[in-house]
């Protein structure tokens, strides 16, 4: 395919001018959807967004959450998650968006690393709010009033204290003067190769992402990601490059209901990880048995609510087998690539610009190159503040002016493909360098292999399988599908052990194996 140029999607100087440009402008427009608690259908204009997040905003200045106090945001996706966000980070103050699938004592050593006090919580984790007060009301960020809990259940009465307050004059929070170039969220890494580093991202790091990636797709209709929020893919990409867009984003409060959400809201694009698309083959596979035919287009627009046109997926490498497939349902799977130091994304394959097995090109206004050792490097608006208090890790990613990605990879025309993970990186006893994600991509091309993880176990390469359990495949076939593929191996990059798992790999909240968490 061939370069394009890049769209003019609509301008976004910092967080709150997105929010106050689209309600001025759009005021009656629908910014966003989803389902109550009694199964309707709620709808939130750009105007009563913008008047609640004036609200809570207000009232969290009151109660003196201002000058930059770091605040955790720990919850389910929800609309008052995503409007807390907003009133937090307009307000001078700096999110933690914590990863709700974490152990309480992860979690509790994320708020102490990140100097928080402070927590917003959905109802799910009422319980642990003991445990989260007990070990943080000395902790050095809290004050007199030690660890203050904010249940996202009282949001309906921060909003109506805070209308109070703008009522009688208060307008402290809304003409708060901020710098853009300031932290405003503090995002932990997944630690999928080792301990959380704190990403500091500030307003212009995550206003410069969303004008980046609404440079290279336009959304013509509904946008949906099931992504959680604390993501900053889930986050910036599936729900506010939609918003800058003035176009209805679907929240989706549960990702077990996703199917249904995606009847209900009939979007134009989706927003996923690799392992949602994974289960949408998946659930194709088993209609067609059921019904006995193969899958249409037809068939497929219909399950995924009748308007779908794009999908967009990052988070976690994609095996092409499936951009193919979905091709095949006139569906286009665009798959990009980013980082949450890069807040996040750097590059997308575009709906008239793509190459199967990439990643896409470059987002415009960023900088992308391969150094000598075949890493990944990028400079631009996007790139990170740094590490949080780790000023030796900082400088070791930003060396040259460039941020490390620590992704492996190469550039053929201009599209960016990924090769591997430096760290996961297998070095022989004979200095032969092996990327165990391109051993593991031959694996995956094969249907009956749901997820594989080559790594080295006693100087020798072995792989570790999981099943397609529909596949039905004994073990003799694995045992053959190996030897087919060290067939086309030199002897370094052979493979000596194969272990199939009845279990699947551990994954983080994106999709992620965790390779540390590994059995060998």
């Amino acid at each position: 395919m061939k370069k394009y140029p890049p769209y003019n999607p609509p301008a976004v100087e910092d967080l709150r001018q997105m929010i106050v440009s689209k309600a001025e402008s759009n005021p009656d427009g629908i910014a966003f959807m989803y389902t109550g608690d009694d199964g309707s259908v709620q709808t939130v204009t750009y105007a009563r967004f913008r008047a609640d997040v004036d609200a809570v905003g207000t009232y969290f200045h009151e109660q003196g959450i201002v000058e930059g106090k770091h605040v955790a945001l720990l919850g389910v996706n929800s609309y008052e998650w995503l409007a807390t966000f907003f009133a937090l980070v307009n307000g001078g103050n700096v999110v933690l968006p914590l990863d709700a699938r974490q152990p309480v004592e992860n979690l509790i050593r994320l708020l102490w690393d990140g100097d928080c006090a402070v927590l917003a919580y959905s109802k799910e984790f009422e319980p642990a709010i003991p445990a989260f007060a007990a070990s943080l009301n000395d902790s050095p960020a809290a004050d007199a009033r030690g660890f203050l809990p904010l249940p996202l259940t009282s949001f309906s009465d921060w909003v109506r204290e805070g209308e109070k307050l703008i009522a009688l004059g208060d307008r402290s929070f809304i003409d708060c003067e901020i710098d853009v170039h300031d932290m405003c969220a503090l995002v932990f890494t997944s630690g999928t190769t080792g301990k959380p580093k704190g990403v500091m991202l500030s307003q212009d790091n995550i206003a410069a992402n969303i004008y980046q990636a609404s440079q290279s797709y336009v959304l013509e209709g509904v946008g949906l990601s099931p992504l959680p929020m604390h993501h900053m893919f889930g986050l910036i990409v599936g729900h506010l490059m939609v918003f800058n867009y003035n176009r209805p984003c679907y929240i989706v409060r549960n990702i077990r209901n996703v199917m249904k959400d995606i009847q209900i809201a009939k979007p134009t694009c989706l927003f996923v990880v690799p392992m949602i698309i994974e289960t949408f083959a998946k659930q194709f596979r088993i209609m067609a048995k059921r019904t006995g035919t193969q899958m249409t287009p037809e068939m497929v627009k219909t399950a995924l609510g009748g308007n779908l046109t794009d999908i967009i997926c990052g988070g976690a490498p994609l095996p092409v087998m499936y951009v193919q497939l979905f091709r095949q349902f006139g569906i286009n799977l665009l798959n990009g690539y980013g980082i949450t130091e890069c807040s996040p994304v750097l590059a997308v394959n575009r709906v008239m610009d793509y190459c199967d097995g990439s990643v896409g090109p470059a987002l415009f206004d960023t900088e992308v190159m391969i150094d000598e050792d075949g890493e990944i490097l990028a400079r631009g608006r996007n790139v990170m503040l740094g590490y949080y208090k780790d000023h030796d890790a900082t400088a070791e990613a930003m060396k040259g002016g460039w941020f490390h990605t620590g992704d492996l990879g190469k550039i053929e025309d201009h599209y960016i493909f990924i090769t591997g993970r430096a760290k996961n990186l297998i070095i022989t006893s004979s200095g032969e360098n092996i990327s165990p994600e391109e051993l593991e991509d031959k694996f995956l091309a094969d249907p009956a292999v749901a997820e594989a993880i080559v790594y080295e176990k006693d100087n020798n390469l072995a792989v570790q399988i999981f099943p397609e359990k529909e596949a039905g495949a004994p073990e003799e076939y694995y045992k053959a599908l190996l030897a087919k593929i060290n067939s086309g191996e030199p002897g370094y990059r052979q493979i000596r052990s194969l272990i199939i798992r009845t279990e699947p790999f551990v994954r983080n909240s994106t999709g992620k194996i965790v390779r540390t968490m590994i059995e060998k």
